[in-house]
């Protein structure tokens, strides 16, 4: 059977941990990187310009319009889309009335957006 004797003096004296150069650039090199973050995630969050708005959004203005013979989603677009590219209008209004194509009957009620000029 084994024994084991302990030296009280060497129990007594604590223990010394040696730390090489990576081990102390790992020691307050992690630390130091993790505090930069922060401090720039915060810097940023106080520093936007970007608020939020209280108001509601608004959509695009657009009027009720009910197709008489005649009318096309051309002659539409034409018609209230002064001073703007026609083509756009015409897709717009698609759109916005989720049209296939551009087929349109008499009756209908079409939103047609409102583009002041």
């Amino acid at each position: 059977m084994a024994t084991v004797a302990l030296d009280s003096n060497q129990t007594r004296t604590p223990m010394k941990i040696r730390i090489n150069r990576r081990g102390w650039a790992v020691l307050v090199g992690i630390p130091v990187f993790a505090l930069t973050v922060a401090a720039a995630f915060f810097f940023s969050m106080f520093a936007s310009n970007a608020h939020a708005s209280s108001e509601l959004p608004t959509g695009v203005e657009t009027i009720d319009v009910t197709v008489i013979p005649g009318d096309t989603v051309w002659s539409l677009a034409k018609e209230y889309s002064q001073g703007y590219d026609v083509t756009s209008a015409v897709n717009h209004i698609s759109e916005l009335n989720s049209l296939q194509g551009s087929e349109i009957h008499v009756g209908d009620s079409l939103s047609i957006p409102v583009l002041a000029g």
